[in-house]
């Protein structure tokens, strides 16, 4: 997100200051004071003003707005922290005092802290037409997955938000999570006009457009990413989905195939080739795709779970079950089904912020069952790097401990609410991590008993009774997933699988 422009730059301080001071004080040592770091200020002599705000400060200690001088003067002289306490120092002896108020929102903005919200928030108490602080505050809001009021907030910033594309890719992402497709639409064509080499705006307008049922608006939108020939390549499969969506396939396999062409190191582009085949059919042809996508990424689950798909739909059971189960080896937390919400809000932002939100909210809702599973679906997580660095015992045990933490939040995350069925497949992943075979299989088939056809309970229960040598199943639920996933490639269903909106940085 480019930074906003400060209303309260060092003219407007200065400014208020100076219209807010009767003439007599001028008279006075310490205005004369106010005066001279007002001066400094304006001429860009912060060091300066920073000396003499120090001076002023040592007779008129609880002068707010020296303290907001001082404040702007450290904030200029590349020392933000100080500044901030500066800022904030000033709040606590004027509460109200907006130069202060806007300085430590902006500062507090600038390194995405939530402590901006309310200082924000009561800015625009004092000025409800802010549309500065409205779309600093929507922007925060967007970024605590708060759609709703970030949407509201964002369309009270609509007279500055043309000069800020970050903005309005924000605000198109959120009117789409609220299902306001075609306002969300407006707003990226809006941004496009803008920046019309922006490959993410492009893309997220294609994919609503596709999803507004608006294929051919979609493919026009899409065509410069195809004429591009990046190694980045969803583009290409995006519009291969759209394509296969309208009974085009011999466009999506053109699509495809130069996909896997242009960059052979992304797994995505196996996958979408064998879920083409799998539509059509062509079990045997989406596995010859798939060997050479393994040949060359060895390590992608994703691949092998694809693979097993295919491979129990051609009847090869005891290769699909190998396939699953080394995809779990590789990934013990992939998944036959999308990202789950507060694991997608752990990887946008900083994991540990997360967590520690999710804590929070269990400790103010201590009935929200919601809550608890997704502080079990963050604990559950670790970042890429961790898995990668597990070459010591007390990194192992860090994450087991996080493990047996995330199992006690989902079972609490259930007695709370029975019917929570993510929070039974969470369950029976964490037990097959932490090798409880005998209670994954229970989990599995409570998620089971509420949603017959949840693929990642079957899944999951193929791995559980394989270790469970309950083997006279697997066959059969080998069978079930494949036409679970047969059923899914229907064209909204498509639409829903193809991926996320890009989000907004």
């Amino acid at each position: 997100m480019r930074r906003f422009h400060r209303q309260a730059t060092v003219k407007t301080i200065v400014v208020c200051l100076l219209g807010a001071l009767p003439p007599f004080v001028f008279a006075q040592s310490s205005s004369v004071s106010n005066s001279a770091v007002i001066d400094a200020l304006q001429k860009g002599q912060f060091a300066i003003a920073l000396h003499l705000s120090s001076e002023a400060l040592r007779t008129t200690p609880r002068s707010f707005k020296l303290w907001t001088l001082r404040a702007v003067a450290l904030e200029h002289c590349e020392q933000p922290v100080q500044a901030l306490e500066a800022y904030k120092h000033a709040l606590t002896l004027s509460p109200d005092y907006l130069p202060a108020l806007e300085g430590a929102a902006q500062l507090d903005y600038k390194t995405q802290s939530t402590q901006a919200v309310p200082l924000l928030r009561h800015i625009l108490v004092l000025q409800p037409a802010n549309s500065t602080a409205h779309a600093m505050l929507g922007v925060l809001e967007y970024r605590q997955a708060d759609y709703s009021n970030a949407a509201q907030d964002l369309a009270a910033a609509d007279q500055v938000l043309g000069s800020q594309p970050s903005s309005l890719m924000a605000y198109a992402i959120c009117l789409a999570r609220l299902d306001r497709v075609p306002e969300a639409i407006v707003r990226l064509q809006q941004l496009l006009a803008l920046r019309p080499l922006d490959a993410d705006a492009r893309f997220d307008l294609a994919l609503l457009q596709w999803r507004a049922d608006k294929s051919a608006e979609a493919l026009v939108t899409m065509q410069p990413l195809l004429d591009a020939h990046s190694i980045e390549t969803r583009g290409p499969r995006l519009a291969a989905a759209i394509h296969e969506a309208n009974n085009e396939t011999p466009q999506a396999v053109e699509l495809l195939r130069a996909a896997i062409l242009a960059n052979p190191d992304e797994s995505a582009n196996y996958v979408d080739f064998a879920t083409l085949s799998f539509a059509h059919n062509s079990f045997t042809v989406g596995i010859d795709i798939l060997n050479r996508g393994i040949a060359r990424i060895p390590n992608a689950a994703s691949l092998y779970m694809a693979r097993g798909v295919l491979y129990g739909q051609n009847g090869d059971f005891e290769k699909a079950i190998a396939d699953f189960e080394q995809a779990h080896r590789l990934d013990p937390a992939s998944s036959m089904s999308a990202t789950a919400e507060g694991i997608a809000q752990s990887q946008r932002h900083n994991h540990e912020a997360a967590l520690d939100d999710f804590r929070r909210q269990v400790r103010e809702h201590p009935q929200d069952a919601y809550a608890y599973y997704l502080l079990a679906e963050g604990l559950s997580w670790s970042p890429p790097e961790a898995k990668a660095e597990v070459d010591s015992g007390a990194k192992q045990d860090s994450i087991s401990t996080s493990v047996t933490q995330a199992i006690t939040a989902a079972r609490r995350a259930i007695e709370l609410d029975p019917h929570l069925v993510q929070a039974d497949n969470l369950l029976a992943s964490l037990y097959l991590q932490v090798d409880q075979p005998d209670e994954a299989v229970n989990a599995c088939r409570a998620a089971l008993k509420l949603n017959p056809k949840d693929q990642q309970a079957v899944y999951s229960l193929i791995l559980a009774l394989r270790k469970t040598g309950q083997k006279d199943e697997i066959k059969g639920l080998v069978q079930t997933l494949t036409d679970l996933r047969k059923a899914d490639q229907t064209g909204n269903s498509q639409k829903a699988r193809y991926g996320r909106l890009v989000e907004a940085p």
